[in-house]
């Protein structure tokens, strides 16, 4: 769908609106669902249509369809357009009627091949969490080895989460850069990283779960390069010092929503030189990436790092994050991609022109 660049605010709406309409209609996609990824808990969903969550989404595209255009017309590649206008059409038509244009769902052969060699056998970790328990892994890919305990690298690793490279552009950590991975989770960007920016780079890991914090110190010790800093804090627009926050298990899901987080801002960091320059900054922290990016104002005009921005925690961010970007930090150019089938896992990608 929408493989033609929409020139003005009404096609825009009415394509989408229309388009979407029809597809609830004529479409019924039985194989368009990452079971893996919805039915961890063994509740099949696949056959499930949410018109709860589908009228909603009208209803927000109807109230922020002017939004959403802006953000549109800042993309700066015809790929990313359609690919946004595909993402609001999802959220409108759900699974059953909308295939996203994602490219690794096309290197199906390659996927096997790295699944198998992406061997893992049980974690000897007690820790267990949202995903059941860790698994430990130990391969080479491309080169590399990869030793980490926790649930997959297949995102990171082979579908190239936060790689950015299409159309001679690239926005991705370069070999000697200072990374900011925020929201480490256990370590699976941080394993990557640590080789994509090799021994003469740094990867500043920050989360401020306690579960978390474990797994990840695990790892890094066992990551061949000495390249990676933990730092047990979450990333927002306030400073908070205090312990980590003990979940009773590894939570990737986890949203600093309730007091007692301990935070920080990448300007204090700064100013009290406690970090350095940095170049890129990823940010998957569950819906605080706006408070952390206004919590980096000062750093993002005087270092302009390349941004790998999550943009799906809230429906908003489709169109708030961008559009914050663009006004405070106006001499970014903007792009997106996803990682999954859903409506999850969607990056913005941004690189000082």
């Amino acid at each position: 769908m929408f493989d033609i660049v929409m020139k003005t605010p009404h096609e825009f709406y009415t394509t989408i609106l229309t388009q979407s309409i029809a597809a609830l209609k004529i479409n019924t996609f039985m194989d368009n669902f990452d079971e893996r990824h919805f039915n961890f808990d063994g509740v099949d969903r696949s056959k499930t249509f949410n018109a709860e969550a589908s009228t909603f989404y009208f209803d927000w595209f109807f109230r922020n369809h002017q939004s959403l255009w802006s953000v549109y017309e800042l993309l700066a590649d015809e790929h990313s357009k359609i690919l946004y206008a595909n993402i609001i059409a999802f959220r409108l038509a759900s699974h059953f009627s909308i295939r996203l244009p994602v490219s690794f769902v096309n290197r199906q052969e390659e996927l096997e091949e790295f699944n198998k060699v992406a061997t893992c056998t049980d974690s000897e970790l007690g820790t267990n969490g949202m995903f059941g328990k860790l698994k430990h892994y130990n391969f080479y890919y491309k080169g590399n080895q990869y030793l980490f305990d926790g649930t997959t690298l297949e995102y990171c690793l082979f579908r190239n989460q936060y790689f950015y490279e299409r159309n001679d552009i690239s926005i991705k950590p370069e070999p000697g850069e200072t990374v900011i991975d925020g929201g480490a989770c256990l370590g699976d960007t941080a394993a990557v990283f640590s080789y994509a920016v090799g021994q003469h780079g740094k990867v500043l890991s920050f989360d401020p779960v306690k579960e978390n914090l474990s797994v990840l110190e695990y790892n890094v010790n066992q990551f061949p390069l000495k390249n990676v800093t933990i730092i047990p804090f979450g990333l927002s627009n306030i400073n908070a010092f205090c312990e980590p926050v003990s979940l009773g298990g590894y939570s990737p899901g986890f949203r600093a929503s309730t007091p007692n987080i301990p935070l920080r801002t990448l300007d204090n960091m700064v100013t009290n030189n406690e970090i350095g320059t940095f170049h890129f900054i990823k940010m998957d922290i569950e819906g605080s990436e706006l408070n952390a990016l206004a919590g980096a104002e000062l750093c993002l005009s005087k270092f302009k790092p390349k941004l790998a921005i999550s943009l799906y925690h809230n429906p908003d961010d489709l169109f708030t994050i961008p559009l914050y970007i663009k006004q405070k930090h106006p001499f970014y150019s903007m792009h997106i991609d996803q990682y999954t089938i859903h409506n999850d896992e969607t990056v913005l990608y941004c690189i000082a022109k």
